[in-house]
């Protein structure tokens, strides 16, 4: 990552020139909001472990995160005390997630089509690559919006004869 607006896609895609590609951008990692130590958290925030469960965490009593990650009760409505603050574990759905919205694409160079570009589950890029000639390299560009900042996402693809 070159800065905390751009974001580097670790795999690349690897295209025919005469096949159209669809491909998904799972930016997960940009847009989950993880626990942190020693953070102000306020009533209703919600948050994510930093080892994934499958559950997340709404704060029901604000106050000051310890300096050591709870062990997450895994049990809708249990309670997890961290710090001065007390967390409630809820269904993961969309909480502890910021949403990837207004995404679009160019090809750097030019030379690539990028179509059907869309979100998906809220944290995911959903895109078609086309054209492109044999033997070149393009980065697909997706400009989006998270947490109210522009933020740019890169691919690498690779167009190859098969």
């Amino acid at each position: 990552m070159s800065s905390d607006s751009e974001y580097r896609v670790r795999e690349d895609a690897v295209k025919d020139p005469g096949e159209s590609l669809k491909v998904l951008i799972d930016l997960y990692d940009l847009c989950v909001l993880r626990w942190q130590p020693n953070e102000p958290v306020s009533l209703a925030e919600f948050i994510r472990p930093n080892v994934p469960n499958g559950f997340s965490y709404e704060v029901t009593l604000a106050g000051l995160t310890g300096n050591k990650e709870p062990r997450w009760k895994t049990t809708i409505t249990e309670q997890n005390i961290d710090g001065s603050a007390t967390w409630t574990c809820r269904a993961a759905a969309a909480n502890g997630l910021n949403v990837v919205s207004g995404p679009s694409a160019q090809s750097d160079p030019t030379g690539l089509t990028i179509s059907s570009v869309s979100v998906s589950e809220n944290f995911k890029i959903l895109a078609t690559y086309a054209g492109g000639v044999a033997g070149e390299s393009y980065d697909a560009v997706f400009t989006f919006t998270l947490d109210g900042l522009t933020r740019i996402a890169r691919q690498r693809v690779n167009v190859r004869k098969r």
